[in-house]
């Protein structure tokens, strides 16, 4: 069990504040969809990915007003924290799952952070 707790304890501050904040909201808009960006790209399945791209095409997507308007990657992914092993996983919020309205929770978040600018 020790031993197990002294591997662990390397790893405990690695993760990268900067992309929770702009997961959360807390950046500029163009700032954290660069921070994304450059997040989703570390992955070796998104190494050639173009977000300004990606966004424009995947609204049309969205019939959910919040998604249609989206101008930020955060809007259809997020991240998940495990807080035993200290990593992230990311996620989407599929348009099959925002259409049938999973999300309207998120929506009106969105949508009335959006109205005082």
């Amino acid at each position: 069990m020790l031993v197990l707790l002294l591997l662990c304890l390397p790893n405990a501050g690695c993760t990268n504040k900067e992309v929770e904040k702009a997961f959360r909201g807390d950046l500029r808009p163009g700032k954290a969809n660069k921070v994304i960006g450059e997040y989703c790209q570390s992955c070796h399945i998104h190494k050639d990915f173009d977000p300004p791209l990606h966004v424009s095409q995947v609204r049309n997507l969205y019939k959910r007003t919040a998604f249609r308007r989206a101008r930020e990657c955060r809007s259809c992914h997020y991240i998940e924290k495990n807080w035993m092993t200290n990593q992230h996983e990311r996620k989407t919020r599929m348009p099959e799952d925002a259409n049938r309205g999973k999300f309207k929770k998120f929506e009106r978040k969105e949508l009335s952070r959006k109205r005082r600018g």
